[in-house]
């Protein structure tokens, strides 16, 4: 099981993050997670600005649709700070699904870890990305 916690707070959107002097240069990030070829459901999609390439503030979020699309949000806001970040990714959480028709992917547990990941992206200026993220592994489902 992955366990994958994001810390989200209001200190930029109460401080004026996003204001309309801001908004030019900030971007979109959308994208699909699938895992083995298949739409990962309530997964989760992280991007933390790479310290080591200039990046502070927090991360940006999004989480995974039935068809294993996201958007990201920073701050409630679709607006994403231009610069390079590392990428986490995890699957929707391990909780009952009755209804689920197969069992919740298990990632390789790095992918929940931006630092371990080795997922990076560039988030340009004013620029509406799409990011493709595919996990792949051997074995069936991956589990262990």
């Amino acid at each position: 099981m992955v366990l994958f916690v994001v810390a989200i707070t209001s200190a930029c959107h109460s401080s004026g993050c996003g204001s309309a002097r801001e908004a030019p240069a900030a971007a979109t990030v959308r994208g699909r997670l699938t895992f083995n070829g298949q739409p990962v459901v309530g997964g989760l999609v992280v991007f933390t600005p790479d310290p080591q390439r200039g990046g502070r503030g927090q991360p940006a979020y999004g989480e995974t649709g039935p068809d294993g699309r996201f958007q990201l949000q920073q701050a409630g806001s679709p607006h994403i700070p231009p610069g390079w970040y590392r990428v986490a990714l995890a699957p929707a959480a391990a909780w009952p699904q009755p209804l689920a028709a197969s069992t919740p992917p298990v990632f390789p547990a790095r992918l929940s870890r931006p630092d371990l990941s080795g997922i990076e992206r560039e988030v340009l200026a004013g620029t509406d990305h799409d990011f493709d993220f595919s996990v792949e592994t051997t074995g069936g489902n991956g589990r262990h």
